[in-house]
């Protein structure tokens, strides 16, 4: 069963800072890995540079 859940990018950020700053012992890289490709996908592509 998987959930939805909607929150600005400032909050998304604020969830991922925190999860960030758990000690690697807590085994939530997976999980902030999986929020992070996912937060990502959402972003508008940023177009490069014109040189």
């Amino acid at each position: 069963m998987e959930i939805k859940l909607t929150m600005t990018l400032d909050e998304a950020n604020a969830v991922l800072q925190v999860l960030g700053n758990l000690p690697t012992s807590s085994g939530v890289y997976p999980l902030l890995m999986k929020l992070k490709m996912q937060a990502e996908e959402q972003l508008p592509k940023s177009e490069p540079a014109a040189g």
